[in-house]
């Protein structure tokens, strides 16, 4: 057992107002001993709002897990295990890696992969987990955000993102016709898409670990 604001003013975020008891149940949190430490010597990283937020998740598990183990997690979970035969979710990374200089298109699959699978299986859309809905939307929307800007980012009347003409065609390029300072633009304007993608992303792929142990993550085998 931890404390969130600690216990002495000394302490990890001991120096931050707290409404309450230290030793109150609003300011304790369940971690491991490893976890404790990691998360007393990193404060800037784990504020108490993320701390709660851990713990509100961490108690909403338990509560699934134990007391509804019902027919509407069981229709999330089967919808999950289709999904993720067809959406590369841990390949992720790896299909932004070129991004902003070189822009995959496999991303664009990705977008329709989500969108289909609530036309395809609309018995599935929303989730019934409010929290599981709210990280998929989330995926979902900064992955929509920055493929519409690939899309119609413009220039002088000419795309930003084009095919190089060298036979490669899975990627599109920024366009070589930019000038230095549009090319600065450009990197500027996918790095935030593109860090928004990797918090929604990284926030999908920690809860499903976590909160859906039985779904295979890697299972996806191809289009």
């Amino acid at each position: 057992m931890a404390h969130v604001i600690a216990k002495n003013t000394g302490g990890a975020r001991g120096n931050l107002p707290l409404k309450g008891s230290r030793d109150g149940y609003e300011n304790l949190i369940l971690l491991c001993p490893n976890h404790h430490t990691e998360v007393d010597n990193d404060e800037f990283n784990f504020p108490p709002e993320k701390l709660h937020r851990l713990k509100a998740e961490h108690e909403y598990y338990v509560d699934q897990v134990f007391k509804h183990q019902t027919q509407a997690r069981s229709m999330d979970t089967g919808a999950l295990v289709g999904l993720m035969e067809f959406l590369p979710l841990t390949q992720m990374p790896a299909l932004v890696n070129g991004l902003p200089a070189r822009f995959n298109m496999d991303l664009f699959t990705v977008e329709d992969v989500l969108e289909n699978f609530g036309k395809d299986f609309p018995h599935c859309r929303p989730f019934f987990d409010p929290h599981l809905e709210g990280h998929f939307y989330g995926f979902w929307s900064d992955l929509c955000e920055l493929n519409n800007y690939i899309r119609t980012a413009i220039y002088n009347e000419r795309s930003v993102y084009d095919t190089n003409n060298s036979g490669d065609f899975r990627n599109l390029y920024v366009s070589r016709d930019l000038s230095y300072e549009q090319r600065q633009e450009v990197n500027r304007e996918v790095e935030v898409r593109l860090n928004k993608l990797a918090t929604s992303f990284n926030g999908f792929l920690q809860f499903l670990k976590y909160n859906y142990p039985e779904v295979h993550l890697a299972s996806f085998r191809g289009w």
